[in-house]
């Protein structure tokens, strides 16, 4: 369980969320209880008040490799099945971005090593 702490605008609270449902809405949520913890974490960065509206300030989320790893299958299966939409360079150009900022946060090294156990 490698954690690291990222600061993030609830826009990106909103995308964990949506990209966590797409993963249930399709039954490809592998670790249901990561994921349902995470969710909860991302929740609890902001006021309802703040949800409901969709502003407030940036909120320090603890992420897990793990967590990180749930979001970057998240982002490949939206990819995919994004791929007949018209706005199909969007979602690539969003699923580019989400994931250089994921992978970043841990080393290559970090990596291997989940993806060896």
């Amino acid at each position: 369980m490698l954690t690291r702490t990222v600061t993030l605008p609830i826009e990106a609270g909103a995308a964990i969320h949506q990209t966590l449902g797409i993963l249930d809405d399709h039954g490809r949520q592998r670790e249901p209880v990561r994921a349902a913890l995470l969710e909860q974490r991302v929740w609890d960065g902001w006021t309802n008040e703040e949800w409901n509206a969709l502003r407030g300030e940036d909120a320090d989320i603890e992420l897990e490799i793990e967590d990180a790893a749930i979001l970057l299958d998240g982002l490949a299966f939206t990819e995919m099945m994004s791929a007949d939409l018209p706005w199909f360079d969007m979602v690539r150009w969003t699923v580019d971005f989400m994931t250089e900022q994921l992978r970043s946060a841990w080393t290559d090294d970090e990596w291997n090593q989940l993806s060896a156990t």
